[in-house]
């Protein structure tokens, strides 16, 4: 990968890092929406299942040099079943999100994707045994009841489409809490290297039963598909080293927006009210978990004992492994 020109480097270093975290996000809001739009294009050629396995293996070749050249072996683990139930997790999600994507508006797919950490923060609980505050537990309820005025199942059948979606929110949610349990000794580098290389067979088994090779055109438009996917990935990643959750979070919320534009300007589709007042909800749980999460962790490291004697940081010494 070329060195970015000096200059491109100092011009972004002189932007506040809370700025930068919210462009960051912003980017990643209309990359999503690029990857989305064109999955959705493609997918009348190409079974979706198909196109998740060529935007899983372009994506481990983009993300390549990222793991080229370290002194530490970003391979070694014996947390390797770990990986391989993240790696799984993730598949499942996003081939059941592909799916979602040929049979909901885009706006609706991104209102209700919206709920992911709201149920990552409930599987935390449930099998981490981590304890959410009163105000957290009054969030994930408006989250929750967000995600209820989407689906209204008082009043319409819930579609095959927003089943997916929910499935895939939750498997996403899944994963997310086996790289809390990861995270605990192994490094970003490790768990991010194995996602990507056991993502691809398993995306491979699965597009197998509907496999055709794409013509000159469609390859181009799977590339974009997973330059889009790559770069919001990396770009939400970098905003939230850059400035707090709380911070960057709000425009997040650019998703639903460009998502609702590019559902009406390309396939005219035109979500109903409910899908704005539930994603609207949905993302303010969103929103209010994370102000709650990072207000304890504020009082609890307000309370917590000082040493007695001066510790070495964990990342000190020795890389993990």
């Amino acid at each position: 990968m070329p060195p970015v020109p000096a200059s491109i480097v100092r011009f972004y270093q002189s932007i506040p890092p809370p700025v930068r975290g919210i462009l960051l996000m912003i980017v990643s809001g209309i990359t999503i929406t690029g990857m989305n739009t064109s999955v959705k294009f493609i997918a009348d050629d190409i079974h979706p299942f198909v196109i998740a396995y060529w935007r899983h293996l372009f994506g481990i070749v983009l993300l390549a040099p990222m793991f080229l050249g370290r002194g530490a072996n970003p391979l070694r683990t014996n947390k390797l079943g770990l990986h391989s139930l993240r790696a799984l997790l993730n598949v499942i999600a996003m081939l059941a999100y592909f799916l979602a994507l040929t049979m909901e508006p885009l706006a609706t797919i991104v209102a209700l994707s919206f709920t992911a950490p709201l149920f990552a923060t409930l599987g935390a609980m449930l099998f981490l045994k981590e304890r959410v505050s009163p105000l957290r537990g009054v969030a994930l309820l408006v989250g929750l009841g967000g995600a209820l005025i989407i689906l209204r199942p008082w009043s319409v059948t819930i579609s095959d489409g927003a089943l997916l979606l929910l499935l895939s929110s939750t498997l996403w949610a899944g994963a997310l809490v086996v790289i809390k349990v990861m995270s605990r000794t192994e490094s970003a580098v490790t768990i991010a290297l194995y996602a990507s290389l056991l993502q691809v067979p398993f995306a491979f088994v699965a597009a197998l039963f509907y496999w055709q090779w794409p013509t000159l055109e469609q390859f181009f438009v799977l590339v974009g598909i997973a330059v889009f996917g790559v770069t919001a990935q990396l770009a939400i990643s970098q905003a939230f080293r850059e400035a707090d959750a709380t911070v960057v979070l709000p425009a997040d919320f650019t998703k639903l927006i460009f998502a609702g534009l590019a559902g009406w300007l390309l396939f005219a589709e035109a979500p109903e009210i409910w899908i704005w007042v539930g994603g609207t909800v949905v993302f303010a749980g969103v929103f209010l978990n994370a102000l709650f999460d990072r207000r304890d962790r504020i009082r609890a490291k307000a309370v917590a004992p000082l040493p007695e004697s001066p510790q070495i940081p964990p990342e000190t010494g020795e890389t993990k492994k």
